[in-house]
């Protein structure tokens, strides 16, 4: 099999598989600081990818666990496995999770998609301060940029690695669900190729104004006694120390993301959206777990309403405690919390959606409902399941893949046909042994809660 590509930023050999071939640390793009990237100029010389390219900068920088992993700023690369770089199969681009603070090629979280019949791209994009930072004298929305830069790079070059590119789906779980939900509601023009989304855990709910992020720029700079000009200057080890200074302990994952800045998102983004989705037909899934952020039941009830609530809410927080009972629990609390965090975000998404698109939902209980279940889930290798769970998880997978292969999450040889979400709310439930259709439209979810739900 092939296992050589010519592509517009280089020659790379890759390496042959059980299941086709891979390509680690492919060049797409060339960072500056806070600044949109450029293409990578192509290099004459064959390169071989079959080493882990620089991993976006975050915290695991500085731990030794990773001594043959490089990190830097220098981190625009990406990971592909084709079946045949000769074919002509379906283009799956995954945008990792992470808080927009950790994450990147290096782990994983859908290895699955490399089993099956799909072209799966991972690329890395930049984290934090280094791509999510609104700094004077800089660009905006650098790390979105990334993304699309990475997109422009798999349309271009889909037909060297046996990608059909009139067939992409974008998947993301946690702040790569809410990128992609950003990506699809941009002005970039790119995005109308794109034929299907499948959102885990994360949605439209991380778009913010440029004053929430002036601020979010305005804490790190006092925090380490920094104008924004220095930032420019300090190197990548020395602005991700200052970075790491200000999260601390705090539950930042909110605290970056997209930025209304009137270029990549307007203010009418949603606009956007609805428009885009009428003129292409993209069609979407959306996931969210029954008990989202059941691990931050290792803090105490005070340190939730009076710490983590505002780490994830900022003004929002607020909003939420006006809405519990004046004798709540921590498992009422915990709860809200998840729901307004993950949850109440993916319902109102498909609410968005379902008046001039496919869309179908999924309510997932596996894994206790936690953040991230159904993808654990996914990733379990079927024989560590127990028994009751294995068939119900090959299911599970086959109507993933039936959407992203075909359109819709239906196959002749299961005994079960996903709903589509409509003014009856129909969603289908997930529970760790069963698949059932549900109605969420008794649901009481929380209110008067911005789409915007990280404020300052």
């Amino acid at each position: 099999m092939e296992k050589v590509i010519d592509t517009t930023t280089g020659r790379f050999q890759g390496t042959e598989t059980a299941n086709g071939v891979k390509f680690l640390g492919v060049k797409f793009g060339h960072p500056r600081r806070f600044q949109r990237a450029v293409p990578y100029r192509a290099k004459k010389k064959l390169s071989f990818a079959t080493r882990y390219g620089t991993q976006p900068m975050q915290e695991a920088a500085l731990d030794n666990d990773y001594n043959d992993i490089k990190f830097g700023e220098d981190c625009l690369n990406l990971d592909l496995s084709t079946p045949n770089p000769n074919g002509k199969f379906p283009i799956v681009i995954e945008f990792y999770g992470g808080g927009f603070l950790h994450g990147g090629t290096l782990r994983k979280v859908m290895p699955w998609l490399d089993n099956n019949q799909v072209i799966h791209v991972v690329p890395n994009y930049r984290l934090g301060l280094f791509g999510w930072a609104n700094v004077d004298g800089g660009d905006t929305n650098v790390g979105l940029s990334d993304q699309i830069l990475a997109i422009e790079w798999v349309i271009d070059n889909a037909d060297k690695f046996g990608g059909d590119v009139d067939d992409i789906t974008l998947i993301g779980h946690s702040a790569g669900g809410k990128s992609i939900a950003a990506l699809m509601a941009s002005n970039s023009t790119v995005l109308d190729k794109v034929k299907k989304v499948v959102l885990f855990s994360g949605s439209l709910q991380t778009i913010r104004d440029k004053k929430t992020a002036d601020i979010v720029l305005q804490r790190f700079c006092e925090k380490n006694k920094v104008t924004s000009k220095d930032l420019f200057n300090l190197t990548d080890d020395g602005l991700l120390l200052a970075q790491n200074k200000c999260t601390g302990k705090h539950l930042a994952r909110n605290w970056f993301g997209p930025i209304v800045d009137e270029d990549l998102i307007s203010d009418n983004w949603k606009d956007v959206l609805i428009d885009r989705q009428k003129r292409t037909g993209f069609k979407t899934l959306v996931e969210a777990g029954s008990n989202e952020l059941i691990e931050l039941d290792k803090f105490s009830i005070d340190e939730l309403k009076d710490t983590v609530l505002t780490d994830l809410f900022g003004e929002n927080s607020k909003i939420i405690l006006g809405q519990l009972p004046d004798d709540y629990s921590k498992d009422e609390l915990l709860k809200l919390v998840g729901e307004a965090m993950y949850t109440y975000p993916a319902d109102r998404t498909a609410q968005l959606l379902k008046d001039n698109g496919e869309v179908y939902g999924n309510y997932s209980n596996v894994i206790d409902g936690r953040h991230g279940g159904n993808v654990k889930y996914l990733a379990t290798k079927n024989s560590d399941l127990p028994i009751d769970q294995r068939k119900n998880q090959k299911f599970y997978l086959q109507l993933i893949m039936d959407f992203i292969i075909n359109g819709k999450p239906y196959n002749d040889n299961l005994k079960y046909e996903w709903p589509l979400f409509d003014d009856n709310q129909l969603v289908m439930k997930l529970d760790p042994d069963d698949i059932s259709s549900v109605s969420m439209i008794s649901h009481q979810w929380i209110k008067d809660l911005p789409w915007q739900t990280y404020k300052l």
